[in-house]
């Protein structure tokens, strides 16, 4: 097997890793650059992505998935293949697909002569984790994962075995726990509250918000929440439970926001770049109210700008691994060589050959 990669290590963003085996050449994810506009795109020629049988998504994010209809644009012809939720959640349609609920429905399965197994890996409903093996050679991808979920269901990896693994590792040298973190989003949004007392989160459509709203509500009392229609039907999907949610009830009762002056508001968008998500915002603001970011600012957005102009605070709410997070993963398992991704930290020679 071979391993070549398109994006997604030396930087974050733009995760794509090309597959090929002896009988397939398979990409895992066909993510888009945020950050740079001049150059979004994975590192593959015509010719790469004209031979691909099959693209394999670990979930819907833009940074994962946001390049397959350039794929298509350059002539890719195979199947796509996720989580039933993943392929629902994308914004674009695709031309030929296959559900891994469908042909791996107990975890495990075969596309041709590639066996599959996954799992679902906590960082939003769809997403997982693979290990993909033939004749003899293995390769695991960890996806977006983190163990440490206050809502989303994990499979944890453990006692893995591959050739090669590509892990996770998006918060790079940062050692912060993640009870430390949670420590720090609830310290400071407490206190951003008692001088602002309006907050708007932006958050993506599907992931952390969620789980935000969980945290917040064990610790957080006699707060008002409000959000948008998309926050309000995944918060009602989870409280009917199912295969991608821990077991968990959210003890807060959420509202749309309709100007009120006090209380946390959470919008679907965590650049805010559609004019309704800005337009709540210039609301919340105008009402003496503070943005918080949990993620990551993307350059040129609306919420770098309102960061810069010291309207928007950031408090990360992880949803990732850091660099020990990533070195536990590798103890748990056993790796012949593995590559961090998600960061630009840490760097890897493009092609390797297993």
């Amino acid at each position: 097997m071979e391993l070549m990669i398109a994006g997604g290590v030396g930087e974050h963003g733009r995760n794509c890793f090309k597959v090929q085996g002896e009988t397939l050449r398979f990409l895992v994810d066909c993510g888009k650059m945020a950050d740079m506009p001049e150059d979004p795109y994975p590192r593959l020629t015509r010719e790469q992505i004209r031979h691909l049988d099959a693209v394999f998504l670990t979930h819907s994010h833009a940074d994962h998935a946001g390049a397959l209809p350039w794929l298509y644009e350059n002539g890719f012809h195979g199947t796509v293949i996720a989580a039933e939720e993943t392929l629902r959640q994308l914004p674009f349609s695709v031309q030929k697909s296959l559900t891994l609920e469908k042909f791996c429905p107990a975890g495990t399965g075969q596309f041709r002569h590639l066996m599959i197994q996954w799992g679902r890996s906590g960082h939003c409903v769809g997403c997982v984790w693979y290990r993909f093996a033939e004749n003899g050679k293995s390769i695991f991808f960890s996806g977006d994962y983190t163990e440490d979920t206050q809502v989303y269901a994990c499979d944890p990896i453990q006692k893995q075995q591959a050739d090669l693994a590509v892990l996770d590792c998006a918060y790079g040298l940062d050692e912060t726990s993640y009870g430390t973190a949670c420590d720090r989003i609830v310290q400071k949004t407490e206190e951003l509250l008692s001088t602002h007392k309006l907050l708007l989160f932006p958050v993506p459509k599907y992931g952390r918000g969620l789980e935000i709203l969980k945290l917040f509500s064990d610790r957080i009392r006699n707060i008002p929440y409000y959000a948008d229609a998309l926050f309000l039907k995944n918060l009602t999907e989870q409280d009917a439970g199912g295969f991608w949610y821990r077991p968990v009830n959210i003890n807060a009762t959420v509202f749309p926001y309709d100007g009120q002056t006090q209380g946390i508001v959470f919008v679907s968008d965590p650049q805010l770049r559609s004019e309704v998500a800005q337009s709540v915002t210039e609301q919340v603001l105008s009402l003496g109210g503070m943005a918080v970011m949990t993620g990551t600012l993307e350059r040129g957005s609306y919420s770098e700008n309102l960061f810069q102009q010291g309207k928007m605070a950031l408090l990360r709410y992880p949803v990732h691994l850091n660099h020990a997070q990533f070195r536990q993963l590798e103890v748990k398992n056993h790796f012949t060589k593995v590559v961090p991704y998600h960061t630009n930290e840490f760097s890897f020679m493009q092609v390797i050959s297993f």
